[in-house]
């Protein structure tokens, strides 16, 4: 129908991005060093973050949902927190300018959009497609198992090392007010990171009854 066209498309516009602006330009910079591809990202991150926040801005107004996520109206707030959030640490990271530790902004823009969230998405366009669980469960099943061991790791043990980094880091340089409001939008996303790997560790475990419950059928 209409509505999984739209989540499918959602899904697809959400890869990019965050393949582009999480993995792409984040890996040359690495690479070449080259500060134009870091500065590309950012620029990139916040211009998608105001596009998203204006179609949410924009549901609201309408009373219909346009919002380039096509998720639920009960998070859209949720949302909003989560972009501002975001375009404040990329503002941030672009007014530090060479006292900002790019290489670390890499790895943390890795962590969160190039790694595991395009898995996330990714897993949704295979339900979308013939490579969905119904026709290939174990394609899925892959998917899901990479997706929930990725989050465990980059979202959850390595993810404290990026976020103390940040922290210490931001205080040495812009005090401890901006240090502190730091930590405080980390800890938000700690949250999001706790909720999001809980989502995948309960997506895997269902998927794997569902092989289950399909293989003793066939037995």
């Amino acid at each position: 129908g209409p509505h999984i066209r739209k989540m499918c498309v959602a899904s697809l516009v959400l890869t990019v991005e965050h393949i582009l602006t999480g993995l792409v330009l984040p890996a040359l910079y690495l690479r070449t060093e080259k500060i134009v591809f870091f500065d590309m990202s950012m620029y990139g991150e916040i211009g998608f973050q105001i596009v998203s926040c204006a179609h949410i801005l924009a549901s609201y107004y309408l009373e219909r949902d346009v919002t380039i996520e096509q998720m639920h109206k009960v998070v859209w707030p949720l949302l909003l927190v989560h972009h501002g959030c975001t375009i404040f640490l990329c503002v941030l990271s672009l007014r530090l300018g060479d006292a900002c530790p790019r290489e670390g902004v890499c790895h943390f823009l890795f962590a969160l959009l190039g790694l595991t969230s395009t898995l996330h998405y990714l897993g949704q366009i295979l339900d979308f497609s013939p490579l969905s669980q119904a026709n290939t469960p174990y394609v899925r099943m892959a998917n899901h198992l990479v997706a929930v061991l990725s989050m465990i790791w980059f979202r959850c043990i390595y993810w404290f090392k990026i976020a103390y980094f940040a922290v210490e880091h931001t205080a040495q340089i812009r005090g401890n007010a901006t240090a502190v409001l730091v930590a405080l939008i980390l800890l938000l996303f700690t949250v999001f990171n706790a909720d999001f790997i809980k989502f995948h560790i309960k997506a895997t475990k269902g998927c794997w009854k569902k092989i289950v419950l399909e293989t003793k059928k066939d037995m």
